[in-house]
């Protein structure tokens, strides 16, 4: 079937016709498309829109590759490579995930006064806001990947209850608790792994503090003294911590089956377990690690059945990082051996080698050799000979085993050997659970979560920077400060009058004029931002605060509005 195009306008020199662009009087054939049963439509179009639509298509790439190499909401840094998107899903949400973990806003706290009859002077019953809810991973032995993580990555604690009158102080918010697989490590966002992990959960039911949860804002009853008996201010609440972080999953199995790709592996996992992972005669069937319980003679093994493994998988070839850090957890290793490979000692020596080379103590743990496949002729027939050259590669007779996955032979002996072998080997007794403790306090105490409050920073702990380039502006920073200034309701002259007497207290005020603050330059404290007035009056005071207010067009005292006040 043949198209051509005809004569075009004087005003449109070019045809397209699906995405080739062709001469005046041009023929071409093609085929018709599967939406599109009388082939690809035509259109005429300028020079001037063909470039606009490539350059369109240029930049969708463009965001294409961008996502590949990581994004806000769980890709993953450009220091930092991971697995990119046109992976399967499977691959990229396994073992590696990115979340981002809110704690709730504490309470803001409440202005009121007591008004009964026949109370006279009741005074000041503003309430306490209650605290942000906090984000805790708590280990879930039910989940084995952080599949869960793939469509919901953000994760926020439920805000503290305002305060409000005749005393009633707001309830906490509802901590926020995230299950997490056995073996999963928390990393800040972007780090190494050769940087420490900010925690390691191993055991089911440990948990970790990954946000904590705002403070609530006290009322006005919380600030009665003697001096001043009917306060008329409170506080915000403390905004409650956020923060994006890296979650890594290393499998926690008592044995990790390994070999080369379509060795059986998943069909001895299959045949000793409950597990039905994804079995075909071709290599790299399996694309994630799976695990499978094993019940014999009364007693529970875990097994893990971890995805081929190649030449070069130390260095990451085939997504050999990804395979190889789920070894480190198993106890025991079992090599499983296809003894239908032209060269069963070759795959043998390079799985080894390719262990040795990732990290020298896989190649020191426990090992047992599976032959398999001795249902097949070929591989039955030249068992004795792989079995001396194991022997003489060091393994023992007693640690080679051969079988048959398919059809379950000698695989009953291969778990009694693996059970006898895991009972020789040191048990994870209290003091090593007692050691990961303390591992995991140093490591929390050493690299603490981006953007955690010090609460043991105190008010007059801070740093002056200036930029004078410009608009003279000055920075003014401290964990401290910045939390007081947060916390502060502007709504009431009280507060920023006590905001004003903090800072002549913590002579942050007497700071900045030794570095040479004028009026009317820009004083930044966190999130807050005003000009710098020397005038310290009382009146002065109330007349800037009161002309603020004015401008952003609040009539009043307090939070409240007065329409009947009209200047």
């Amino acid at each position: 079937m043949h198209a051509q195009a005809t004569a075009p306008p004087e005003d449109f020199p070019e045809l397209v016709l699906g995405s080739e662009a062709f001469e005046d009087g041009a023929d071409e054939e093609w085929q018709p498309g599967a939406d599109d049963e009388d082939g690809p439509a035509a259109m005429w179009v300028t020079p001037e829109q063909e470039a606009a639509a490539l350059a369109a298509l240029e930049a969708e790439e463009a965001a294409a590759d961008d996502y590949d190499s990581g994004d806000e909401e769980g890709g993953s840094s450009s220091s930092t490579p991971r697995a990119g998107k046109r992976l399967p899903a499977e691959v990229r949400c396994f073992d590696t995930a990115r979340i981002y973990v809110k704690g709730g806003d504490g309470g803001r706290g409440c202005v009121a006064f007591r008004r009964e009859k026949f109370v006279p002077k009741g005074g000041p019953s503003g309430g306490n806001g209650g605290h942000g809810g906090c984000v805790y991973l708590e280990v879930d032995p039910a989940l084995n990947s952080l599949m869960t993580f793939r469509r919901q990555v953000h994760f926020r604690a439920d805000p503290g209850v305002p305060g409000q009158g005749s005393d009633m102080h707001g309830a906490a918010g509802k901590d926020l608790i995230v299950k997490v697989p056995p073996g999963t490590i928390v990393r800040e966002r972007g780090a190494g792994e050769d940087d420490p992990p900010l925690f390691e959960l191993l055991r089911p039911g440990q948990r970790a503090l990954v946000a904590s949860g705002g403070r609530g804002g006290r009322g006005n009853l919380a600030f009665k003294s003697a001096r001043n008996t009917a306060p008329a201010l409170a506080e915000f609440g403390e905004k409650g911590q956020e923060t994006w972080i890296d979650l890594e999953l290393k499998l926690v199995a008592d044995v990790g089956i390994i070999g080369c790709p379509n060795a059986g592996k998943s069909t001895l996992l299959s045949v000793v377990s409950a597990a039905k992972p994804k079995i075909a005669n071709y290599p790299f069937t399996t694309l994630v690690p799976n695990l499978g319980v094993c019940n014999l003679d009364y007693r529970t093994t875990v097994f893990a059945d971890v995805p081929g493994l190649l030449e070069g998988a130390h260095a990451g070839v085939g997504l050999g990082h990804q395979f190889l850090r789920h070894c480190q957890r198993c106890r025991v290793l079992v090599h499983v051996v296809d003894g239908t490979s032209p060269d069963p000692m070759g795959d043998y020596r390079a799985i080894r080698q390719e262990l040795e080379l990732f990290n020298p103590a896989l190649a020191t743990k426990p090992q047992l050799v599976a032959y398999n496949k001795m249902d097949v002729p070929d591989s039955s027939d030249y068992w004795e000979d792989v079995r001396e050259q194991l022997a003489a590669e060091g393994v023992p007779h007693d640690a080679v085993f051969a079988i048959s996955a398919v059809s379950g032979r000698g695989v009953t002996d291969l778990v009694r050997a693996v059970r006898a072998l895991l009972d020789t080997l040191p048990a994870e007794d209290e003091l090593a659970a007692a050691e990961q403790e303390g591992r995991d306090q140093q490591t929390a105490a050493a690299a603490p979560l981006p953007g955690r409050r010090d609460t043991d920073a105190k008010i007059g702990e801070f740093t002056i920077e200036s930029d004078l380039s410009g608009p003279r502006v000055w920075f003014v920073k401290g964990a401290a400060i910045e939390r007081f200034a947060q916390m502060t309701d502007w709504g009431y002259y009280e507060a920023a009058r006590r905001f004003q007497r903090v800072l002549v207290a913590a002579g942050i005020d007497s700071a900045l004029r030794a570095r040479g603050v004028q009026d009317g330059d820009t004083v930044v404290i966190g999130e807050l931002e005003f000009d710098y007035d020397s005038d310290h009056s009382e009146a002065g005071m109330y007349d800037k605060w009161y002309r603020a207010r004015r401008e952003a067009g609040i009539v009043g005292k307090g939070q409240a509005r007065w329409p009947h006040v009209t200047g």
